[in-house]
């Protein structure tokens, strides 16, 4: 398997592609950070690192996005509802509906739109 510029991720001959999201564990003390992982024509992911409070920023996609919670305790805010999110936790929010995520203790989300 070739490695890439990044140690934590990796494609082989085939094109496969292995992402290690367990070292990418930065925060930031002031904002959610963000870190594409992946994006090509049909798919789109990101790591989602939030610290205890903080929020992440209030959106609307095109299309529909799958959250699943590698870590941490928080809450999924969809329009005017909230739902509880813990380690494991996964939920799918369909298209055009706004959303944020907020984060009771450090949070991993990782995101995934398919196009």
């Amino acid at each position: 398997m070739s490695k890439t510029e990044d140690k934590n991720m990796a494609e082989n001959k085939s094109g496969t592609k292995f992402i290690n999201t367990h070292n990418l564990t930065d925060f930031s003390a002031t904002e959610a950070l963000h870190t594409p992982l992946l994006e090509t024509d049909q798919l789109q992911t990101l790591l989602l690192n939030l610290n205890s409070g903080q929020l992440s920023p209030s959106c609307k996609m095109s299309v529909p996005v799958l959250y699943y919670v590698i870590e941490g305790e928080g809450e999924l805010l969809i329009e005017d509802e909230h739902y509880t999110l813990g380690a494991g936790s996964m939920a799918t929010v369909p298209a055009e509906i706004t959303r944020r995520i907020s984060a009771a203790t450090p949070m991993r989300v990782l995101g995934i739109q398919v196009l």
